[in-house]
């Protein structure tokens, strides 16, 4: 312990300073992944977590003071066994020494930290500021105190046209009050940089007779209470009491000489870890590096709160999970609602859909053809949804553009992104190629390559050669390739040719440690081995191949995945993540105990395949679902006879540990048709203006919109079954051109559609189905 750092006076497994909504789920999310010992949460307020957003909208317009919902229930947390200290406030933190001291409950020792103590209003700092009757918003209390000020005055000024000021201007006006809204020169909603959106609410203010102000604010007058706002323009502001909503700063002053790193934010890596060991930031405090729109930044939405609340809790159970999600907030003023998605900033082309007159309007932010935000009122779930989709992939739509203004239209008809799957298979690999050859020659290009192992691989070469990768997979597998004994019984010759590299190994691939020259510490004893083969000749043929500088800039996306050693926690590198090297490629494909483990880090991998060959799951993780068409090559046959000697059986039973696992979702996707049947169901019951608020909702647009599975194409390799069990071992150059010829039928076969036994097959949730020659590019 350090000599100044105070002594624990008690000990949590999971310390959350916060008790906000990132705080309370977290701890939700810890227990839903299984999370063993204790969880604490430190909240200031002397009360549970709750939602924030009603404070400036449901809770001010009401005419009797209410409550905000609670985040989770109090039997919630009693069931989880989640602490949650009340009236308590973090002072100092000692990340060396794992201990943070309270103002009332003394010092706490934590095994895992996050912090998530939100933000507090930026205060004024003009003449007048101290007075009395100047509100900002942040807490219950200070909504009560607002409230009460609504009670017995009738004149309101509020200060700030963002988010805040513009809910509580509504609300306030609708309760009757004389409102004057000060906007500033940028005008109302100025964040959202769209001319049109500040005019359509202007005018939807000033029908409901709110003075909307286009001046600076110059100060307060009064005389133990503010009785006016004066601006710049000389215009002096009458009123009873005043809110103040002109932005959020982050609660950070506790963190003074805790040695973590902080710019505008607790700063955070992609895995929203901080610059200390078992450290965490989530929600409006934590400054992130945001991937989808290649900067750092600090977001102050219930949107974010949850998601990152959620993920901080994944990764400090050790899941090691990237954040890259886009921000999205809802905003509900008089009886308009409306969502924004995404950033504004740096989009500098608009598409409109629909009219504000009819209140379904949808305002598109592109960047080079590519979107970037979204304003959408009264548009379907299903569009809101597709669009994120687009933000978040990054899906360059300039041949979609033409259609945007034609009637029947809908964003749903656009393919997110073509998904490549790739398997792990040794010499089988080669397939692989023949299969890219074929989509190539359909014009079918991926946008994500997902593998495992030589999949993997194979999905660096193609993401380095996008759209000509055929040329490149075939010289590589050509210049690793070996000769083969001349034999005219072909299956003893492939046979023979597995055996020469189990013994010789593959020389620009790996090679046996047996001829190693022998070496050991202490007489009469050998070097311990972990593997057969060294791995290290592969690492130069895959710099030859892989330009690992550039993947991250490659409009296909790489994820490979491997399986850490110690803690069996399957893992994904993602290169517009992850700062893709060599290491990475060879972590996916070593697979034991023919292969050593590689080291990234600190941390050891062995081959991904060991748990999943088929990484579909991952990719949906990362990427989405929506819209998504996926080809999985499939190099270990599902179907296959009986096998009728002990050589079968060893061969099938490699086959049926690698074939394909597809999760299938057929009853989470019933149960979620289910559940939006109840929701509009219920909605069909309610007042129209109520249903089209709630139609506007976050929670209804994840639900209404989440994406059906998506479509799934399988091209099987049907293997021979006179083919040895160490096929895969088979490097020899005449296996691996006969490996790409078969790779190169079946490919134009699944492109034309199943038309005879044995022809390879297109799937989706396990049913056949052709794919159209047409499928997207």
């Amino acid at each position: 312990m350090s000599p100044d750092s105070p002594p624990a006076s008690q000990a949590a497994d999971f310390l959350l300073l916060g008790g906000g909504l990132a705080s309370a789920t977290a701890a939700e999310t810890l227990r839903q992944e299984g999370a063993q010992g204790s969880i604490v949460i430190v909240s200031a307020e002397d009360r549970l977590p709750y939602h924030r957003p009603p404070l400036s909208g449901r809770i001010l317009k009401s005419l009797e003071p209410s409550e905000p919902s609670l985040v989770l229930k109090e039997d919630d947390y009693r069931a989880w066994g989640i602490e949650v200290l009340r009236g308590v406030r973090a002072i100092e933190v000692h990340p060396e020494d794992h201990l943070v001291a309270t103002d009332r409950a003394g010092t706490v020792r934590y095994g895992k930290l996050l912090i998530a103590t939100g933000a507090a209003p930026v205060r004024l700092e003009l003449p007048g500021a101290a007075l009395g009757g100047i509100h900002y918003l942040r807490t219950v209390d200070d909504a009560n105190g607002i409230h009460e000020a609504a009670r017995t005055g009738r004149r309101v000024v509020v200060v700030g046209a963002s988010f805040i000021g513009m809910e509580v201007s509504s609300a306030l006006r609708q309760r009757g009050l004389e409102v004057h809204l000060v906007a500033g020169a940028p005008g109302v909603f100025a964040p959202l940089r769209e001319p049109a959106i500040g005019d359509f609410f202007s005018t939807l203010y000033a029908e409901h007779g709110v003075d909307v102000v286009r001046s600076r604010i110059a100060g307060f007058e009064g005389e133990a209470a503010v009785e006016a706002v004066l601006l710049e323009n000389g215009r002096r502001l009458p009123c009873d009491f005043v809110v103040v909503g002109v932005g959020v700063r982050p609660d950070l002053d506790f963190l003074r000489g805790s040695g973590l790193t902080v710019d505008d934010g607790i700063v955070v890596d992609r895995h929203l870890r901080t610059s200390a060991a078992d450290v965490y930031a989530a929600g409006d405090v934590a400054s992130f590096f945001d991937p989808v729109f290649n900067l750092r930044r600090r977001i102050e939405h219930w949107d974010n709160a949850v998601k990152q609340g959620r993920l901080a809790a994944r990764n400090m159970l050790g899941q090691g999970l990237p954040y890259d999600e886009v921000s999205s907030f809802f905003c509900q003023v008089f009886d308009v609602g409306f969502q924004f998605v995404g950033r504004a900033r740096g989009a500098p082309e608009r598409r409109a859909m629909g009219s504000p007159q009819t209140h379904s309007w949808a305002l598109l932010y592109l960047k080079d053809s590519v979107p970037r935000a979204l304003f959408t009122m009264g548009r379907p779930a299903l569009e809101t949804a597709a669009i994120q989709s687009l933000i978040r992939f990054r899906t360059n739509i300039e041949r979609f553009e033409p259609k945007l203004d034609q009637a029947g239209f809908v964003f749903t008809d656009i393919p997110v992104q073509n998904v490549l799957v790739l398997q792990g298979g040794g010499a089988l690999g080669a397939f692989e190629c023949g299969v890219v050859r074929a989509l190539e020659e359909g014009a079918v290009y991926p946008d994500i390559v997902a593998g495992v192992s030589i999949g993997a691989i194979n999905g660096a070469i193609i993401a380095t050669h996008p759209r000509h990768a055929a040329q490149a997979l075939e010289s590589f597998w050509r210049d690793l390739a070996v000769v083969s004994p001349a034999v005219g019984n072909e299956p003893v010759r492939r046979l023979l040719s597995s055996m020469l590299v189990m013994l010789f190994g593959v020389p620009r691939l790996f090679t046996p440690r047996w001829y190693a020259p022998w070496a050991s510490s202490t007489p009469g004893h050998l070097v311990p081995w972990t593997s057969f083969y060294d791995f290290a000749p592969a690492r130069r043929l895959l710099e030859q191949y892989v330009d690992f500088a550039a993947l991250k800039a490659s409009p296909v996306r790489l994820l490979a995945s491997a399986v850490n050693v110690e803690t069996a926690q399957l893992e994904i590198f993602d290169s517009y993540v992850n700062d893709f090297t060599v290491d990475h490629l060879l972590a996916s494909g070593s697979l034991p105990p023919g292969l050593p483990w590689t080291t990234i880090g600190d941390k050891h991998y062995w081959d991904g395949g060991i748990v999943s060959n088929s990484p579909l799951d991952q990719v949906v993780e990362r990427c989405g679902a929506a819209g998504k068409r996926v080809v999985v090559v499939d190099l270990f046959a599902s179907n296959k006879p009986l096998p009728v000697n002990l050589m079968e059986v060893l061969a099938r039973r490699d086959e049926i540990v690698f074939a394909e696992r597809i999760r299938r979702a057929g009853v989470e996707h019933g149960l979620l048709r289910d559940a939006r049947k109840l929701v509009e169901g219920i909605l069909s019951v309610v007042d129209a203006a109520t249903a089209a608020q709630i139609r506007q909702l976050p929670p209804y647009v994840n639900v209404m919109g989440a994406p059906e599975a998506p479509t799934i194409t399988r091209i099987v390799r049907e293997a021979a079954m006179e083919q040895p069990i160490t096929g895969d071992f088979d490097f020899s150059l005449k296996s691996i051109g006969m490996h790409i010829e078969a790779g190169l039928e079946a490919g134009r076969k699944a492109l034309q559609g199943p038309q005879e036994p044995g022809a390879a097959t297109a799937r989706a949730d396990g049913d056949a189905l052709p794919v159209p020659p047409g499928m997207p590019h």
